[in-house]
């Protein structure tokens, strides 16, 4: 007990101190973050899967799943790996609207990543082809006869 009273207390943060601290360990969420998880929460919902079933998969909090979902939090790679895989989706796939927003940001129309986008994009055609009805697929096959694209002619 006499040695007790001559330890150093350790001294409670008060205020906007304590905010301020909380503040710097936590990474600020940007629009990538919430880019990302609007295309988890969309491929998911595609594949009519709830949020309970895929954090059940991916061993998280279904509130865990909805921050991402929402953009509130930044998504663990390793977490993202897993719904990518889970959801059947490139990983890449995720990252479209990231990538566009940036070049359209330091003005580069030009990529030198075109042939992986256009993969992605053909793979995420195949994914979004299975859930369509034949007519639906008729009017998509219509639709992109009539687009004036020169390697089409």
């Amino acid at each position: 007990m006499f040695i007790q009273a001559y330890l150093p207390r350790k001294i409670p943060l008060i205020g906007s101190l304590r905010r301020r601290v909380k503040h710097m360990s936590k990474q600020a969420v940007t629009e990538a973050d919430r880019s990302i998880g609007r295309r988890i929460q969309k491929r998911r919902k595609e594949l009519q899967i709830t949020a309970a079933e895929l954090s059940e998969k991916l061993d998280i909090s279904q509130q865990q799943l909805s921050r991402y979902e929402r953009g509130t939090n930044k998504i663990n790679v390793a977490h993202l790996v897993n719904i990518a895989v889970y959801l059947d989706a490139p990983i890449g796939w995720f990252f479209l609207e990231c990538k566009a927003d940036l070049r359209s940001a330091i003005g580069d129309n030009k990529s030198r990543y075109v042939v992986q986008q256009d993969e992605d994009l053909r793979i995420r055609l195949g994914q979004c082809w299975t859930s369509l009805t034949p007519d639906q697929r008729r009017a998509l096959i219509a639709f992109l006869d009539t687009l004036d694209a020169p390697e089409l002619s």
